[in-house]
């Protein structure tokens, strides 16, 4: 009868992996949708009697309207969870006359934040002969620092990274539009390499977790690991996996190797998945994971026990939610649905109104059940938990493959002897 029950899981895990596939590569083939970008044009600058499409650019335009001339160009970055298009209007002076996003895939909550923080009003007279720089934004390729320029935009706080995107973005449309019209050309401060502290600590803590893995004498220590990580990671950094990181891989939403931050969050957990054959980051560098340990041995409860039957049950939620989540995107065109995990609101203090009624649910219950967001609604813990398997089961069958080869070739010597 239980090996009834767990084929039927295995069943249903098996329907959902293939539905919520089959439902990203129709998000990503059949739904992308296609901008008009005239019709932004006509929108967006007004008494337009004519827009001509450069030759050699995919989107460049030379648009008259009532005795005005504008350029208009657009380019793209890859933002926090997926590429970021934004169209930007430039006058025959050179100055900017308008940016306006034109695609665009990041949590709606923090995207709506480049609007209420009139990051795109900033860009208004800015210059293309020079760079935009990005203020406030120490460590990220186009920080301002101390350059003698008012030719810069400030970031958004608490969307750095999205604001980051825009302006990248930007830059990369007006580089074009100043060495075709301007007879200007400048060196793109977007494309240098940066390294900040907190792709140093995010390293270190990599470095530290990696170590306790490997070295049992370390587990004494776990504690102390934890509330590092917990600190690090949460409060410092401010970097954590989530789904929608995942997500954006699979679409290839991949950010240029400036972005140091995203490389060690994000290869360096499949690294060791790959390399070791163990899902490191959830044991000992989640943020979110080691606060509900931490809070579970403070606490000092007497852990609630669930049945193997229950747990069995519970273990399904988080590949269900995601499922959920994937097709919802995929309906909506915006997979923003991905984003529904407490990080955001435990750590960065913004979060959908669903996520601020369960956030002290899931840290109420882990005050008697270690880890039980992790453990059961995780989307991240599910999928690295689900490769690590996969991995390690795939070792495991290429060695037992090269056993039987080298008994076979062991035995025909032996024949032949």
């Amino acid at each position: 009868m239980a090996s009834k029950k767990r084929d039927l899981e295995s069943c249903y895990l098996i329907v959902l992996f293939i539905t919520a596939i089959a439902a990203i590569f129709y998000g990503i083939f059949w739904t992308s949708k296609t901008i008009d970008y005239q019709a932004v044009i006509q929108q967006n600058i007004p008494g337009v009697t004519s827009i001509e499409k450069m030759i050699g650019a995919q989107c460049a335009y030379q648009v008259d309207a009532t005795g005005k001339k504008y350029y208009a160009v657009c380019d793209s970055a890859v933002g926090y969870q997926s590429r970021i298009e934004a169209m930007t209007i430039v006058n025959r002076e050179g100055f900017v006359e308008k940016v306006i996003i034109t695609q665009q895939g990041e949590t709606p909550i923090f995207f709506e934040r480049l609007y209420t923080g009139k990051l795109f009003d900033q860009f208004k007279n800015l210059s293309v002969k020079e760079p935009i720089y990005l203020g406030g934004a120490s460590g990220y390729s186009g920080y301002l620092d101390e350059k003698q320029t008012n030719n810069y935009i400030d970031r958004v706080t608490g969307s750095t990274v999205s604001s980051h995107a825009v302006a990248e973005a930007v830059n990369k449309g007006t580089a074009y539009i100043a060495s075709k019209f301007f007879n200007t050309r400048w060196s793109n401060p977007y494309d240098s390499y940066q390294f900040n502290r907190q792709d140093l600590a995010m390293m270190v803590i990599y470095i530290i977790a990696l170590a306790a893995a490997l070295i049992k004498k370390l587990v004494r220590l776990r504690i102390w690991i934890l509330l590092t990580s917990f600190g690090v990671m949460g409060f410092f950094v401010k970097e954590f996996i989530a789904a929608s990181n995942l997500f954006s891989l699979i679409t290839m939403q991949i950010p240029g190797l400036t972005n140091v931050g995203w490389y060690v969050l994000i290869i360096g957990t499949l690294g060791f998945i790959v390399l070791l054959g163990k899902n490191i980051y959830c044991a000992w560098i989640c943020p979110f994971g080691a606060a509900q340990e931490v809070i579970n041995k403070a606490a000092g409860f007497k852990s609630l026990g669930i049945s193997p039957q229950v747990t069995r049950k519970l273990k399904l939620a988080a590949p269900t939610i995601l499922w959920a989540a994937i097709l919802l995107g995929t309906f909506l065109g915006d997979y923003g649905t991905l984003d529904y995990q407490p990080f955001s609101a435990f750590f960065l203090f913004k979060a959908v109104w669903v996520m601020w009624l369960m956030l002290p649910v899931f840290i109420f219950i882990s005050l008697f059940i270690s880890r039980f967001y992790c453990q059961f609604f995780c989307p991240v813990g599910f999928i690295l938990n689900l490769l690590n398997r996969w991995r390690n089961n795939g070792v495991n069958v290429w060695k037992q493959m090269w056993n039987r080869i080298g008994n076979q070739k062991w035995n025909r010597i032996g024949n032949q002897r």
